[in-house]
């Protein structure tokens, strides 16, 4: 049990007891660094996911969005061409983004 007004961290979380309330914080002043090889592998596992990692969310969430569309209309044979393309793109994207920041 922790001393009131006394705080402790713990594997970057911050544990306070002020007041004989509990709390928890996220330590916010650590930089996140994605690692380029794990960017690549996400997008291909599928495209906007190694964005998203890397904490460009807006990007990956248009990205997946974009593969979505072009999967349901993979039907026909153009947009699998593109798709392809895409995805090729979304990859050498999300590792070159990884690489620049680390």
């Amino acid at each position: 049990m922790l001393c009131k007004g006394r705080s402790f961290t713990y594997g970057g979380f911050i544990l306070t007891d002020e007041e004989e309330k509990y709390t928890i914080e996220i330590k916010k002043n650590e930089e996140y660094k994605p690692v380029p090889w794990k960017s690549a592998l996400y997008s291909l596992i599928f495209p906007g996911l190694g964005q998203i990692y890397n904490g460009e969310i807006g990007r990956g969430s248009y990205y997946f969005v974009i593969a979505f569309m072009l999967i349901v209309a993979a039907y026909l044979v153009i947009p699998i061409v593109i798709y392809i393309i895409f995805w090729l793109y979304s990859i050498y994207q999300a590792f070159n983004y990884a690489r620049d920041i680390h």
